[in-house]
């Protein structure tokens, strides 16, 4: 009977879209699917760092089940409960959505969103009451990534000595947030550089045998963007994918060259890659920030019903509308080429 193959999961950023990585955590830690692999690492950006963190931190004190226990009471807690944030959510939903929009500095009022995460996460991540030291927290490996906006790096913190402020540095997507000031530097959002880490997972001393993506930005648009809210919408989804295609391409680079010079087989082997895809279509951006809990439910069910594909051909990598192995260069046809040497003259 072959082994349980080796996994390491990356859960990709993307606000309250963000349930639907939970939800596929949630059914993946589940005892009818989590004999069937061996997680050695989790990995996750933004809202995809909440939910990678919070199943770790589940795994290293008391199993999978405190992980999917962890993960529902966040989400939970962070829906709409009370008349006054439903109306708040409303009428922030609304003005997100109106043609045009103004963005405002968010040095220039008080802003509510970091002390509200800061607050979610003390309660369901509770730091200081996981198990203490380096080796306690190392099985399995958490990447949590962010980026350094002084010097332009992508930056990734590991399980090992994971505070708040790494946490919440890697979902400071401005305006909406300020800076986080941690580390002798700035941070903001991963999405920017690392979303989510995954070329980390080929340094482990348990290398995997497959990487899973859980992926919450869809990879293909249907129609050019006209409207400004559709030009947002495709920005933030582009900006999101990019780093991801980058992410996946490294790892494929490595299995192409453990092709052509064995002697890397020492240091390096091949990893399959699959990627599961958020499955409602139509979100918009400003969703991203919406916290009714029919919505958030609804994303939490699409991540539970899609969480098995990664057992079979459904997460097969690469296949249509996923990221693409390398960047795609366009044929050059008679016109395009003598158009190319009229720009470089």
């Amino acid at each position: 009977m072959p082994k349980n193959p080796r996994v390491a999961i990356a859960c990709q950023g993307g606000g309250s879209h963000a349930a639907f990585a939970a939800g596929v955590l949630c059914t993946l830690l589940a005892p009818e699917c989590r004999e069937r692999f061996e997680l050695v690492a989790l990995g996750g950006t933004s809202g995809g760092a909440m939910c990678a963190s919070l199943a770790w931190a589940g795994l290293i004190s008391k199993g999978p089940e405190d992980s999917i226990a962890r993960l529902m009471r966040f989400w939970s807690d962070l829906e709409v409960h009370d008349f006054y944030d439903a109306i708040a959510n409303f009428w922030g939903l609304w003005l997100a959505r109106l043609p045009v929009t103004a963005e405002v500095s968010p040095y220039l009022y008080e802003s509510t969103a970091e002390p509200q995460l800061r607050a979610l996460l003390q309660r369901h991540l509770d730091l200081a009451n996981l198990p203490a030291g380096p080796s306690a927290r190392a099985h399995p490996k958490l990447f949590i990534g962010a980026t350094d906006i002084i010097s332009g790096n992508r930056i990734i913190f590991e399980g090992e000595a994971l505070g708040y402020d790494d946490l919440i540095a890697s979902a400071a997507i401005p305006p909406l947030f300020r800076a986080v000031h941690a580390h002798n530097t700035l941070y903001w959002d991963g999405l920017f550089s690392t979303n989510p880490p995954v070329r980390e997972f080929t340094d482990l001393p348990e290398v995997p045998d497959e990487i899973w993506v859980i992926q919450i930005n869809p990879q293909v648009s249907k129609e050019e963007p006209r409207l400004i809210p559709e030009i947002t919408n495709r920005r933030n989804e582009l900006s999101g994918n990019l780093s991801l295609g980058q992410e996946l391409y490294f790892i494929e680079k490595i299995n192409e060259l453990l092709g052509e010079h064995k002697t890397l087989t020492e240091r390096y082997k091949p990893i399959r890659i699959r990627v599961v895809e958020l499955g409602i279509e139509g979100l918009d951006y400003p969703s991203k920030f919406d916290r009714d809990p029919e919505f958030i439910q609804s994303l939490f069910r699409n991540g539970s019903d899609r969480a098995p594909w990664f057992f079979d051909e459904r997460s097969d990598w690469p296949r249509p509308g996923t990221p693409p192995i390398r960047p795609h260069r366009p044929a050059l046809t008679a016109g395009s080429v003598a158009q190319h040497i009229v720009t470089a003259s």
